[in-house]
């Protein structure tokens, strides 16, 4: 039960995370909103990561090292998924982006692991799921499309950084975020001003608080229960993100995007479920 309820609490985080993002992002741009959403992770989390685990010792140089090329990963991804939000609606976006679970089960398949029909079943509503989503016709409702899917291909590899990597979540999620901050703040300055509006502030560090918040809270479902469990609760937040874009922002999917994202979150969540 409580598995069931860190998963999807950390989904809940994550789909927050960006609607804030949205709207921070569409007031100032995507290297601003990443640098605050960064900085507030980081020093809520390397902290933590310090205190509980301490510096990597000889051993882990290795895990070390595959968490900082997730971050530099992180950097690219994080900019594809705020400029999809910046110029796309919350919902769509969100799901195109939970696709990073079927990349990743791709990848592990092209290595050699076997496909088994609900694998390949998995896979399908995921590939219908995407193209239904992202079939524009007149609407200008689909924008963002291509830049969401690209972010889950990087995120994809960032979790499979984190899959090979043998250090622990904590430490991470916190050698992940600081590279990505090295990486994000000269680029954000030498483009232009990290400042934003006092009016976004709130959002754009209630961002980043839910972002890390979304990181502890997977890292506690993975290790309270099975994780096929956590896995299933916590690639939930294209869902809530649909929800929260349905009720809050008033976005209106096309049928045939609604049929495309329930699609997308139904494969995701069989790919959680298996894999």
């Amino acid at each position: 039960m409580l598995t069931v309820l860190t998963g999807l609490l950390a989904s809940l985080s994550y789909a927050g995370s960006d609607m804030f993002s949205q709207r921070v992002t569409r007031g100032t741009r995507p290297l601003t909103q990443m640098t605050w959403v960064l900085v507030t992770g980081v020093l809520v989390i390397l902290p933590i990561a310090l205190l509980v685990d301490g510096l990597p010792h000889a051993g882990e140089w290795r895990g070390a090292g595959l968490a900082a090329l997730a971050g530099a990963i992180y950097f690219g991804a994080l900019f594809c998924l705020l400029h999809a939000l910046q110029i796309g609606d919350l919902g769509l976006i969100s799901a195109l982006t939970s696709l990073q679970g079927a990349y990743v089960a791709v990848v592990v398949i092209v290595l050699g692991a076997p496909v088994t029909l609900p694998v390949g079943v998995a896979i399908a509503l995921c590939a219908g799921g995407a193209l239904l989503t992202s079939f524009e016709g007149r609407a200008r409702s689909t924008r963002g499309a291509l830049w969401a899917m690209a972010a889950g291909v990087l995120f994809a590899g960032v979790m499979l950084c984190y899959a090979y990597s043998d250090i622990s979540w904590l430490s991470q999620a916190a050698i992940s975020r600081t590279v990505s901050l090295v990486v994000t703040l000269p680029v954000a300055l030498l483009t232009g001003s990290v400042a934003v509006p006092g009016a976004l502030r709130a959002r754009a560090v209630g961002a980043g608080l839910l972002e890390v918040g979304g990181v502890v809270l997977l890292t506690i479902a993975f290790a309270l229960g099975p994780p096929t469990v956590a896995g299933v609760t916590a690639t939930q937040f294209g869902t809530f993100a649909v929800i929260l874009g349905f009720v809050l922002l008033h976005e209106r999917p096309k049928p045939n995007q609604w049929v495309g994202i329930v699609c997308t979150v139904a494969g995701v969540t069989l790919m959680a479920a298996l894999v």
